[in-house]
């Protein structure tokens, strides 16, 4: 129970939550539970800044932006056979 207060407190201070879940959507390459879904991956690997960097398109070198791919594509993956 703990667990679950820590993540859902965790998830609603968080500024890109919910614009990360609304970009995916809109994408219409996902349902929103997955979404919801690569959201919560995304944010555990993270900070808010990161996530925003992203949301952005400014992830920096060629390395961070090869890492962060693969984690997105990972996360797209596993959400994607979750569902």
């Amino acid at each position: 129970m703990l667990a679950i207060f820590v993540i859902k407190t965790q998830y609603l201070t968080s500024k890109t939550y919910e614009p990360f879940i609304a970009g995916c959507v809109a994408s219409g390459n996902a349902t929103p539970e997955q979404c919801t879904c690569l959201s919560d991956y995304v944010h555990k690997r993270y900070s808010d800044n990161e996530v925003q960097a992203v949301m952005d398109n400014r992830l920096g070198d060629a390395l961070s932006q090869r890492k962060v791919e693969q984690d997105i594509l990972r996360g797209s993956q596993l959400c994607a056979n979750e569902q």
